[in-house]
């Protein structure tokens, strides 16, 4: 009786000791492992923290750089022209027609081509071609480069007249490719972009 007493005590001391290890273990390893585990999550925060500060600093002097870039561009365009909302087509081609004719060129052909859209840009294109000698077709180039149009030659291609007339004139033919661009109002926030 006095053996299983004496064992019952020595299992419960077992069993106190065991959870004092556990409890000193726990205490260990929240203090010191633990710890330094947190100081590293702590300092790798503080290095994001850092790097963070220093992209949102680099993105404000772009921003502020874009803002005054922005500023100056509009004032600019405030002391020229402004892009129309909507480019005023038929009368751009009647003033064409008294250019080339000006020049002693003839229109052969003037073609719609397939227009295209960017963020708040709209750029209409033209087939357009014309025939006469190679300086007026040069004059006829200057002019439509020195107009006050919101227009670019987009594609050039000049070849030799086809028939014999035009073989024995010296005559050439321009095929041109003529972008007109406006900003027209946007029709909805899915507006611009797709380039079609």
């Amino acid at each position: 009786m006095r053996d299983s007493g004496q064992l019952f005590l020595r299992i419960i001391d077992l069993l106190c000791g065991c959870a004092l290890a556990l409890c000193l273990l726990g205490f260990i390893w929240l203090t010191v492992i633990r710890e330094n585990h947190t100081k590293a999550e702590i300092g790798e925060l503080n290095q994001f923290i850092r790097e963070a500060r220093k992209d949102h600093r680099v993105l404000q002097a772009a921003s502020h750089k874009q803002s005054v870039l922005l500023t100056k561009r509009r004032s600019e365009l405030a002391e020229t022209d402004e892009l129309p909302a909507d480019m005023p087509v038929e009368q751009y081609f009647q003033t064409l027609s008294s250019i080339a004719s000006d020049h002693r060129l003839r229109v052969v052909r003037q073609n719609p081509l397939p227009s295209r859209r960017y963020p708040g840009l709209l750029e209409q294109r033209y087939a357009y071609e014309v025939s006469g000698s190679f300086p007026a077709l040069a004059r006829f180039l200057k002019s439509i480069e020195d107009a006050d149009f919101w227009a670019d030659v987009s594609y050039l291609k000049i070849d030799r007249g086809g028939g014999p007339k035009d073989v024995a004139r010296n005559e050439r033919v321009a095929v041109l490719t003529l972008s007109l661009f406006s900003a027209p109002e946007p029709d909805g926030p899915d507006d611009g972009g797709d380039g079609t």
